[in-house]
Parts: C-alpha cells; structure tokens; sequence
C-alpha cells in the first residue's frame, strides 16, 4: 500500500498536469502533407508511408522532424504516424493567440482520429510558458488532458522523476480611474 504522503504527491502531479492545456490549431488537418526525407517507400493500397532519413514532415503549422517515421492513412482519411529519433523533434501552432505546442521525443506515436500523442523515452513538452519532462508523456489533443510517468530510478542519467513547470494564470483587472472606479 502506497504511503499517504506518496499518494497525495501523486495525486498532486496528475492534478498539475491537467493544468497544461493545448488545443492543436483545428486547421491543420484540412491541409496537405509535405514529407521531405533521405529515401522512402509507398504503397497506396494499404496507405502505407515508410520514410528514413531526416525526414521532415509538414502540415499546416505541424512540423515534424525524425530519422524515420511511418505514416499509415486510414480510411477515415485520418493518420497513424509512428516517428523515431534521437530525438523526435515536433512543434504545432496553438489555436488562437496561445502560442506553439513543442515537443521532443525517442519516440513518437500520434492518431489524428482520437488527437492522442505519445511521446517515449527523454520525453519533454512545451505548451506555452508550461513545461514538462517525464519518461513518457501521453496528451490528447482533443480533451486537452496530458498523463505523464517518471522512468524506473535504475534507468542510466535518471532519478526517476518526472519533472514540471506551471506558468500562473494572471488575470488582468480594469483599469481604475483617478476616482478608484473600474473603467466600463
């Protein structure tokens, strides 16, 4: 059984991570894929992309970078992209003013029909002025929630910890006139 202390500081972490919110800009995937990389290969009927070689892929404001990735349509017309790397480099345009999302990986793993993305291994995501480090990191695009999980403390360069910095959330009061009454 968990010691208390232990289970609240837990508790506390994955209340903390559902504070990083991350709305991917809903217009990317109405946009084309631009996929640059070294060689590759496709088969059409199964939908099927293999890719190697500092492959760079682009959609809308997505980018991805990654040694290798694979890229599997489905026929709902949504993707299944697993990228791989050292690391697996990807940055997207938050809707409205927000910013970008930014993250880097071993390994990537997203399906736009559910907006889940995985990150595994050194995993570390950026949503504005929030950061987190983690051994894997699992956000879903859609419901806006993030899930992450240290690595065993006998991984090489771990403690396993994971990691995380929430930016307050400042909200801005009226300006006051001379006679200390909020301006309409």
């Amino acid at each position: 059984m968990p010691r208390p202390n232990a289970e609240r500081l837990l508790q506390l972490c994955l209340l903390a991570s559902l504070a990083l919110t991350a709305q991917a800009e809903l217009a990317d995937r109405s946009k084309p894929i631009h996929i640059d990389a070294g060689s590759g290969q496709r088969d059409e009927k199964k939908g099927l992309s293999v890719l190697e070689g500092g492959v760079k892929l682009t959609q809308g404001s997505l980018s991805l970078q990654a040694e290798k990735a694979t890229l599997q349509a489905l026929p709902s017309g949504d993707q299944q992209v697993r990228a791989q790397g050292r690391p697996v480099a990807f940055r997207q345009k938050l809707e409205g003013e927000r910013g970008w999302l930014e993250a880097r990986a071993d390994k990537l793993e997203y399906d736009s029909s559910n907006g889940e993305v995985r990150l595994m291994g050194q995993a570390w995501l950026k949503s504005g002025g929030d950061e987190i480090s983690a051994s894997s990191i699992s956000y879903n695009t859609q419901t806006e929630q993030y899930r992450a999980e240290g690595s065993p403390a006998s991984t090489p360069g771990s403690d396993g910890r994971l990691r995380m910095v929430i930016q307050p959330r400042v909200k801005t009061e009226p300006a006051a006139t001379a006679e200390g009454q909020s301006k309409p």
